[in-house]
């Protein structure tokens, strides 16, 4: 008598092929043997070993990364002051610092990163729309027009307050995937920059105490 059905033969076979599943995760998976899976799989064209491999490394570094998403998802709502604590902090990283210059600069080359340090910017502060400004870094192979529709867009600015981009040659003449230029977010207030300062100061004070 077989001890497995047809279905339970074909869902083995079958998340082996789409999903490439190590014979190992499959028994986890399944509750059936991994020795017993492995005869069913061994006449099934099912990529390399090594296909195997880079998709299970790649799934394991996917756990890694949804393993502490709780962290966020216990954040309900981020108010004013969150969103202060949280610009401020991102401003240390990547924004001038007084006195090398008297306004809130941002630099950064990554789309979702720039969005966000503005939208918290936004919630946090009172910000006068009219006195942001943009500028692109960008290479000589993009588009400009293309380039400014798409930050303008992301970052909810008129294209009226980009200013006149920064244009260079790739190093080497190699291309970075998906780069999109560096954008530059200017916001001329000297007392919202100063304010930044001040927050990420005192949260620094407060958690590395002696």
């Amino acid at each position: 008598m077989r001890k497995y059905i047809d279905k339970q033969i074909q869902e083995a076979i079958s998340l082996r092929k789409t999903h490439k599943y190590s014979f190992k995760t499959l028994a986890k998976i399944t509750g059936i043997p991994a020795n017993t899976i492995r005869g069913w799989c061994k006449d099934e064209v099912m990529g390399t070993r090594w296909d195997t491999l880079l998709i299970s490394n790649e799934r394991k570094r996917q756990d890694h990364k949804d393993s502490e998403k709780m962290a966020v998802n216990r954040i309900k709502s981020i108010d004013k002051n969150l969103a202060k604590v949280l610009a401020a902090l991102i401003y240390w990283c990547e924004g001038t610092k007084y006195p090398s210059e008297n306004r809130v600069t941002f630099i950064n080359s990554d789309p979702k990163l720039s969005k966000l340090f503005l939208e918290l910017l936004r919630k946090a502060f009172p910000i006068d729309e009219s006195r942001l400004r943009v500028h692109l870094q960008i290479h000589d192979t993009h588009k400009f027009g293309d380039i400014r529709e798409y930050w303008s867009k992301l970052l909810s600015i008129p294209e009226s307050q980009f200013i006149k981009p920064t244009i260079t040659k790739p190093n080497g003449g190699k291309h970075r995937t998906n780069y999109l230029g560096t954008c530059s977010i200017r916001y001329t207030n000297f007392k919202v920059q100063l304010k930044l300062i001040g927050i990420y100061e005192e949260f620094a004070n407060r958690f590395l105490k002696d």
